[in-house]
């Protein structure tokens, strides 16, 4: 026959002391392991500000991705430190890791969509592909406007009527970018057939040298200040052009954030000294010889 303590070992000091003895085991590794997860949460901090300041990025990129890559490892350290917790206290966490592997492999089949638009929203955010504020033409015209926001699943563009255009990052196939310090303004410009390149030459001279000194600010300058690149005469670039004249090119290099502002001014200076040395602009005309033959500028004889 049991006696009444040997039936109710917990009655017993050796119960309660194997049991206060494993459990203080079990509090102090809980207790070691939250104390190395605060540790190393503060350690990663550290290390990534560390890391981004050695890099020659944007302030706006580096704090974007800080952002990212401190949520990203926090979240790391909860989950690996939830499961050590876990396996002190006796809980099996290889069913919980394999159970978590088939989950997430289902996910990945049903969100793959998601997936790739995360994957590629990083990458446009770490090679600084466009930043907010930025004027961005995508997939070859398709959307153009100016950046309000770039996330890791999808990309918000303004266009210039105001509308806010949101597009997957995964969509986003060729993207060009107007705001990368310096840009080529290509001003085009078509006179008639019977002008003389010297005059449209003296023009794009004087309005280089308008342009330079009213407008300065608008180029990209040497460490002298001068224009490294004023608008100059690129040359003839097209004799057919529908039949409407001859097209002249003009170039000049400018600041990014001055480029659209910059071609308006070459255009309106140049139309100004065009009309001072009494050379017109083309445009579609009907000429007629004699009573029986006519054509139009633009159509086939």
């Amino acid at each position: 026959m049991q006696t009444f303590l040997e039936k109710y070992e917990w009655l017993q000091w050796p119960f309660w002391f194997d049991l206060l003895k494993s459990s203080t085991k079990s509090i102090t590794s809980i207790m070691i392991i939250l104390v190395m997860t605060w540790v190393l949460l503060k350690l990663r901090r550290v290390l990534i500000q560390r890391v981004f300041r050695l890099t020659r990025m944007e302030k706006k990129q580096i704090e974007t991705l800080e952002t990212l890559l401190m949520s990203l490892t926090k979240y790391v350290l909860f989950i690996i430190s939830s499961l050590m917790i876990l396996s002190n206290i006796g809980v099996e966490v290889a069913p919980i890791i394999a159970g978590a592997g088939v989950v997430g492999l289902a996910i990945g089949f049903g969100a793959q969509t998601l997936v790739k638009d995360l994957i590629t929203g990083f990458f446009i955010i770490f090679e600084d592909q466009f930043s907010v504020g930025d004027y961005v033409t995508i997939n070859n015209g398709e959307i153009n406007g100016t950046v309000v926001e770039v996330g890791l699943r999808a990309t918000k563009i303004r266009t210039w009527a105001q509308h806010v255009v949101v597009i997957q990052n995964s969509e986003i196939r060729i993207s060009q970018n107007y705001n990368r310090e310096r840009m080529r303004a290509i001003v085009n410009i078509t006179v008639p057939y019977e002008t003389d390149p010297a005059d449209v030459e003296q023009a794009v001279h004087q309005m280089s040298a308008q342009m330079v000194t009213k407008h300065k600010h608008l180029f990209l300058l040497d460490d002298k200040e001068q224009a490294i690149e004023p608008p100059q005469l690129y040359g003839l670039t097209d004799v057919e052009n529908q039949a409407l004249g001859a097209k002249y090119t003009v170039v000049s290099l400018v600041k990014d954030v001055h480029y659209w502002t910059a071609c308006k001014e070459i255009r309106k200076e140049l139309i100004r000294q065009l009309k001072v040395l009494g050379v017109p602009i083309a445009y579609p005309r009907r000429i007629e010889i004699g009573d029986k033959f006519s054509y139009a500028a633009g159509e086939e004889m």
